[in-house]
């Protein structure tokens, strides 16, 4: 279980982190923002996460690990992909606070598996997490420069939402399949 949270924390951060480091730029490049205009619409990003912890509670309550998962983890991937061909910049906004909303959402839940991953050692095992979290932003972040020149921003960024939906719908089944085995087992 420790390799499948560890895997999906190093996927997480190199198709968020990774896009997240070009949206600004994007927005600037495609839809003309000044680059602290463009700044600023991304950190709705933050405000996102500052307003899933105002209902995570209820949210926990009602979806469960599985539906947190799967629920964030789409509403990230899908604002990544309208981030990527949103048409005007106003757009942008709504889908910056969505993406954080869906990422604290999905990346909350990863975290949780992380104490539990190993209980007998929490601290490594948390340690473990944050080095295939940051060691996959340091991957997503080249890989997305690299693929800037080649395929554009547009593509970069909603492909970053693409691989997030299917790493979403992909651990919410891997924790369904780990709960029952927990329990049954």
């Amino acid at each position: 279980w420790s390799r499948v949270v560890l895997l999906a924390a190093f996927v997480e951060g190199a198709s968020a982190f990774g896009t997240l480091a070009i949206v600004a730029t994007h927005l600037h490049q495609r839809l003309g923002l000044a680059l602290s205009a463009a700044g600023a619409v991304v950190a709705l990003f933050g405000a996102g996460g500052m307003l899933y912890m105002v209902v995570a509670r209820a949210l926990i309550r009602r979806l469960g690990e599985t539906g947190l998962t799967r629920v964030g983890g789409v509403l990230f991937g899908l604002s990544f992909v309208a981030l990527g061909y949103v048409p005007h910049w106003t757009l942008a906004l709504p889908a910056c606070l969505v993406a954080g909303f869906g990422f604290f959402m999905l990346h909350n839940t990863l975290q949780t598996h992380a104490t539990q991953m190993a209980p007998e050692a929490r601290g490594t095992g948390v340690t473990l997490f944050a080095c295939a979290l940051f060691l996959g932003q340091s991957a997503g972040v080249l890989v997305a420069a690299a693929l800037l020149g080649r395929i554009g921003s547009a593509a970069v960024v909603a492909g970053g939402g693409a691989v997030l939906i299917v790493l979403a719908l992909l651990f919410a089944r891997a924790i369904a399949g780990h709960d029952r085995a927990t329990y049954l087992g």
